[in-house]
């Protein structure tokens, strides 16, 4: 099975639905993940935003062989995916007709930064509009399944998830070693690197044992197109259930 991580930027997959990559990935199963970003915004004091960029893509290959994904990076800029959602969506679309997913997992549309809401919006119709007769190309691709993650480390806003992927210490240890890829994250969030590090395990505890697992990543289904019996046999999979 194929999979299709869209994510806006370096470190969301691991933030995101690395456990459930690391655990497919071990299962067999082809991870493929996009960037959309540099993180280009996230510079500050002696970095320049080139250098920013730069090692934005040298981290994401670390965490690329951490996890065992694949990789591409869109080069959008940071902060800016709503500036031009008709550019966004053909290339989501491109991107879609390219890796031929069974099932795509993306950042969530009531996300608080808004590269990931534009995503979350956007991806969904694209999806629609890759099976249909458009943008061109000679390939039609619409993945039967897509889920939507949560990335806000900081547990400030509410996420009413409807789906557990169940995975194990040793994913989530990979998933922690994907993280620390990303060398200065501690000073592009609110509080330090070692707390956000033990949230990532205190909040796949808190989403695992809801469903009943000792650790877990949640997701919502969408709900853009009717839920078909291979959708579901795909979430199975991939929760494994």
């Amino acid at each position: 099975m194929k999979i299709l991580v869209l994510v806006a930027h370096p470190d969301d997959e691991a933030i995101l639905c690395g456990a459930t990559i690391n655990k497919l990935v071990r299962k067999g199963h082809d991870v493929h993940v996009t960037f959309f970003t540099r993180n280009d915004e996230a510079y500050f004091g002696h970095e320049s935003q080139q250098d920013r960029q730069k090692r934005a893509v040298l981290e994401s290959r670390k965490s690329s062989k951490m996890l065992g994904f694949s990789m591409t990076n869109l080069k959008f800029l940071d902060m800016h995916l709503v500036d031009n959602k008709a550019l966004l969506m053909k290339a989501i679309i491109k991107v879609i007709r390219l890796v031929q997913p069974t099932v795509i997992i993306t950042e969530h549309s009531e996300d608080k930064h808004i590269d990931h809401r534009t995503l979350g919006d956007l991806v969904p119709e694209a999806n629609f509009q890759s099976g249909h007769n458009l943008c061109g190309g000679t390939l039609k691709w619409s993945a039967p399944l897509i889920l939507h993650g949560e990335i806000n480390l900081e547990m400030t806003m509410p996420f009413a998830f409807e789906a557990i992927s169940n995975v194990s210490a040793i994913d989530i240890i990979q998933k922690e070693a994907a993280f620390h890829c990303y060398a200065t994250v501690d000073k592009e969030h609110s509080i330090d690197a070692a707390w956000l590090n033990k949230k990532l395990k205190y909040v796949a505890q808190i989403r695992g044992q809801s469903a009943g697992y000792m650790f877990g990543e949640a997701f919502t289904i969408s709900s853009y197109t009717p839920i078909a019996p291979s959708a579901l046999r795909a979430c199975a999979e991939v929760l494994e259930i």
